[in-house]
């Protein structure tokens, strides 16, 4: 029989165990992902040259040269001993989970289809990854690793593609957050009147940390997945699209498939690309602060 006195009641002790559950929530804390933009800023028209095989070959074209024409005299002709750019399709990368049919039926949470979109994202990690890595492959360089570049480092970039006539349309800079940072305590990069891409004859000022569209014709980027080659340093680039390519031969392909031996559900994608330098003139190794 119960227990009966004035000091006698259902405390939070007696009823935890019988009458307070522990409760899932069914959102789920997804883990944070980086900032993916290489893959949208290079070239990929070669794409659709490539459905079968196993490398792109692409011919190079090289300037011609005038002569002065000599009366009666017969001309000259030029030899051009062209090149051409690999790109060779060997990365054949994946990502690939299973899922038990107990786990997937007791779960509050679709968990097939969260992990679904991690592995697309991986997938897509891993190609801004090996994007990233390109910057330090450049020949032409600027700036200290360790050390936020500076004003006049970009601007030293800016005109080493001016030297050398590369489009002024569609260039880039990818940057780490330690130097969006640094940018943003600098005048020129958050003042409006030095943003020309407003209404008003004015710019448009820099608004929640975020920069603006343009600056000295070049947009910036920021990324978290960048090379770094030690801690404190970042491996940044100033580009062209034509610097670079991305070939994607087969874009992820998702496969699904139930393992009656093991009761699970299986999910896996892969994918199969290749990258190259397209031309060395056409980018800049900005080393950075990372």
């Amino acid at each position: 029989m119960p227990t009966v006195g004035v000091t006698e009641f259902i405390d939070k002790a007696i009823a935890d165990p019988v009458f307070s559950p522990d409760i899932w929530s069914k959102n789920v804390l997804v883990k944070q992902e980086k900032n993916l933009v290489f893959a949208k800023l290079v070239n990929r028209e070669y794409e659709r040259e490539a459905k079968v095989g196993k490398q792109v070959f692409i011919a190079t074209i090289s300037d011609l040269s005038t002569r002065a024409k000599t009366i009666n005299t017969a001309i000259t002709y030029e030899t051009v001993a062209e090149t051409k750019v690999t790109l060779v399709l060997n990365i054949w990368d994946y990502a690939a989970i299973g899922i038990e049919d107990i786990v997937q039926v007791q779960s509050q949470i679709n968990l097939r289809s969260e992990y679904e979109r991690k592995i697309a994202y991986a997938l897509a990690k891993d190609i801004d990854t090996q994007l990233s890595m390109a910057a330090a492959g450049f020949s032409h360089s600027v700036g200290t690793l360790g050390t936020p570049f500076s004003d006049q480092d970009l601007r030293d970039a800016i005109q080493w593609l001016d030297d050398l006539d590369v489009p002024s349309e569609g260039r880039n800079l990818v940057m780490s957050p330690a130097e969006k940072n640094d940018k943003l305590g600098l005048e020129k990069w958050t003042n409006v009147l030095y943003r020309g891409d407003g209404s008003n004859g004015g710019g448009t000022q820099v608004n929640n940390g975020q920069i603006g569209s343009s600056i000295y014709g070049v947009t910036p980027y920021v990324s978290t997945n960048l090379n770094k080659p030690a801690a404190g340093q970042a491996d940044m680039s100033l580009f062209c699209k034509d610097a670079y390519a991305l070939v994607m031969q087969r874009e992820p392909k998702m496969h699904l498939f139930y393992d009656i031996d093991f009761f699970t559900w299986k999910v896996a994608s892969e994918q199969i690309f290749g990258h190259g330098e397209l031309r060395d003139d056409y980018g800049v190794y900005v080393k950075g602060k990372g």
